[in-house]
């Protein structure tokens, strides 16, 4: 059965029973740390499950109320669903009620319900004064016709309602996306004992295996996934809408701080600015400057930059505008990210925006073009909206059911697009990705001009294409923007065949005619070595007269020339076609060698079921060539 997954956030002010509400539905105390047992406030962000019938599971992230505390909140509140907004029956709506909703309304949370905890400590009459109250707060936002329901956690009142109306508002939310790249917002790191260092976060996007490999941006860290569990139950995969906790092998912990993204590879970028439509929030009496400093918190990460008001002098709470962020720490977006803002001093939430360009140019202000491109990228077409989002998904391209069908159409057939396989991806993306490959592979045929080029695996590897299956037909694509030669395995820039100077020719038959002297007394690199005269390595040079068929690897530090080997084969299927067995003092007195030489020749014939050892024998194996050619 295909779950579906949600993330709900709790929002409201401190001390207003939204924990001790998330024990009761779930059984779950998320207050896990000391000081907040002494304290008897969320100083950290809790979370824990609650299964609302057999296919719904919302993972539920309880944030803290305190207003010191609401940069935890926002780490919470970025990736969530639908949100419960927590008002205590016994005191009413209080200043963080009002930034929390805030909070939401700015990450365009558009689903959830209101909670009246603590029922046992009021009166009917105090209910109605505080249902107009609320009523009158949340008009205008998405909490507006939102259910109402009356708890108390002390009696169980209203839990059993409570659940049927989260499973109500989970039936009108979408599913998040779980195909494209992944994408967690890293909100806690923490060691243990036995499995390492560990993240958690909220899926954003996508899913994850383990064995996967990953980007941990803006640090510009790769990490595997070592295991993945979400709410203490072990998985292979993770999905978004969950809450994961994913063990990473290649780190230690002093590597990872809170904040990071968890990516997969190149699929998004880093950046220091960020073209955004804000919002000001209305209810407080606010007044924004032209380069005023504020505090942005997107995802987990919280950086310092500066508002530009591109179309306006100033702003007041209510407003909206187009706006640049110049920020003085790198955070990694998407276009369509959401974010809130607060104000340096004091910090209180400001409002909030979304990304419209996560890698802009410095703007003028008033500039009328600027401002047309930034309504556009809002708005858009069809065909503009598609190009842009597969321009965005960089090299991991974007699934083909995933675009409009009819923009796909346009697209392709003007050339903005390239489909390969079940994915599509911008053309300039691949012009991009041709030269960087022909830079890679061109610098590698240069400094090992004797070997055949650039394995394809490591090419791909290097250029971060996350996609191996498809990557065979997007060398042959980016070969037709840069000269790109293939063969077999292997990738050259000048040519598909190895040229090699005169004097490499001397010396490398010089090499060649050294083991081919030896015959089946076949020598050691290190004593190849104190004659080799060639200008390039000497495991290069072994490298080219095995792959033009010359030599024959028999162990890691041992050649054979092909000649001496078929005449080894040769003699090997005479023996057999008169006896069935070959012990090793018959194969030393076969080819007049010592067990120096005859054990690394056996392990070959055996690696490769020439010959099949038996006990202390051999016998004729299957791949033995009949004629005696290797």
């Amino acid at each position: 059965m295909q779950h579906r997954r949600f993330i709900l956030g709790t929002a409201g002010h401190v001390d207003h029973g939204k924990t001790e509400l998330v024990t009761a539905l779930t059984g779950v105390d998320t207050d896990r740390l000391k000081e907040e047992k002494e304290r008897g406030i969320s100083i950290e962000l809790g979370f824990a499950p609650l299964r609302l019938d057999d296919e719904t599971i919302l993972g539920i992230v309880d944030v803290p109320g305190h207003e010191r505390f609401v940069k935890q909140m926002v780490a919470g509140a970025g990736g969530i669903d639908l949100a419960i907004l927590v008002v205590a029956a016994d005191e009413g709506v209080m200043p963080q009620t009002r930034e929390h909703l805030e909070v939401l309304r700015a990450l365009d949370v558009r689903h959830g319900a209101i909670v009246f905890s603590k029922k046992d400590l009021s009166t009917e009459d105090t209910i109605t004064l505080l249902r107009e109250e609320v009523e009158e707060l949340v008009q205008g936002t998405f909490l507006e016709r939102a259910p109402i329901v009356e708890t108390s956690t002390r009696t169980g009142e209203g839990l059993t309602e409570l659940r049927v109306a989260l499973a109500g508002i989970c039936e009108r939310i979408p599913a998040r996306t779980v195909s494209g790249p992944f994408r967690l917002a890293v909100d806690r790191v923490f060691s243990k004992q036995g499995i390492g260092v560990v993240v958690t976060g909220s899926g954003y996007s996508g899913t994850i295996h383990v064995g996967e490999t990953l980007e941990l941006l803006p640090s510009d860290k790769t990490v595997r996934v070592r295991a993945i569990q979400s709410f203490g139950e072990q998985r292979e995969h993770g999905f978004a809408g969950e809450r994961l906790a994913i063990a990473l092998q290649g780190r230690k912990l002093g590597d990872l701080p809170r904040g990071e993204m968890l990516v997969t590879p190149s699929s998004f970028g880093i950046g220091y600015m960020l073209d955004a439509r804000i919002h000001v929030a209305e209810y407080g009496d606010f007044e924004v400057k032209q380069r005023e400093r504020v505090r942005l918190h997107h995802g987990a990460r919280e950086v310092l930059g500066r508002l530009v008001l591109l179309d306006n002098e100033v702003l007041h709470s209510g407003d909206d505008a187009f706006v640049q962020l110049r920020l003085e720490k790198p955070i990694v977006a998407g276009r369509g990210d959401l974010f809130v803002l607060r104000k340096y001093s004091p910090s209180r939430v400001l409002g909030g925006g979304r990304v419209l360009d996560p890698d802009p140019k410095k703007h003028r202000r008033f500039d009328p073009r600027v401002i047309a491109d930034l309504t556009m990228r809002e708005k858009g077409d069809p065909e503009e909206l598609a190009e842009r989002s597969i321009v965005e998904a960089k090299l991991s391209g974007v699934k083909i059911g995933d675009v409009d069908a009819a923009a796909m159409e346009f697209l392709a057939g003007a050339g903005a697009v390239t489909i390969l396989g079940d994915r599509v991806f911008a053309t300039r993306v691949l012009r991009n990705l041709a030269s960087d490959a022909y830079r890679i592979v061109g610098a590698y045929v240069k400094t090992r001009p004797l070997r055949r080029g650039m394995d394809k695996e490591e090419l791909r590897q290097k250029l971060r294409f996350p996609h191996s299956r498809t990557f065979n037909r997007v060398l042959e694509v980016i070969g037709k923007f840069k000269p790109l030669y293939i063969r077999d395995n292997y990738v050259r820039t000048d040519s598909a065949d190895v040229s090699i100077s005169e004097s490499d020719k001397i010396a490398i038959d010089a090499l060649e005619g050294a083991i081919k002297t030896a015959w089946f007394v076949f020598p050691r690199h290190t004593e190849l070595a104190t004659s080799w005269r060639g200008k390039d390595s000497l495991a290069d040079a072994l490298q080219y007269l095995r792959d033009e068929g010359r030599l024959r690897r028999i162990a890691e530090d041992r050649d054979m020339h092909t000649d001496a080997l078929n005449e080894c084969l040769g003699a090997i299927d005479r023996w057999f076609s008169e006896k069935d067995t070959l012990a090793v003092s018959d194969f030393k007195s076969l080819f007049r060698m010592t067990r120096k030489h005859a054990i690394p020749l056996l392990e070959y014939l055996d690696a490769r079921r020439i010959t099949v050892r038996r006990g202390d024998v051999r016998t004729r194996g299957p791949e033995l060539p009949g004629e005696g050619r290797a």
